[in-house]
């Protein structure tokens, strides 16, 4: 195997590792709260980080969402979600 190829692969298994070994603390940017959309399964209007909280936590992490600035320190989460909505005129 190439080293570049090597380094990926241990790159990509450390940061998997806290969410293969145990629940994470998880943090959810939702860069854009106002791009909001129906869903008939919720019957309101929901924004991009609703269903991404909803199965982080069906699967046993915990999720924190922060909508439109990302917090100063991040240190504390294990994995960080940027949802960054849609691009409007």
């Amino acid at each position: 195997m190439r080293p570049a190829s090597l380094l990926l692969l241990f790159v990509a298994a450390c940061l998997a590792l806290p969410i293969a070994a145990q629940a994470a603390n998880i943090c959810v940017w939702n860069y854009d709260p106002l791009d909001r959309f129906f869903d008939p399964q919720v019957g309101d209007s929901i924004d991009c980080a609703y269903w991404v909280k909803q199965e982080i936590e069906n699967l046993g992490h915990t999720a924190q969402v922060f909508n439109t600035y990302l917090p100063g320190n991040i240190s504390g989460y294990d994995v960080v979600f940027c949802l960054m909505g849609w691009f409007r005129c």
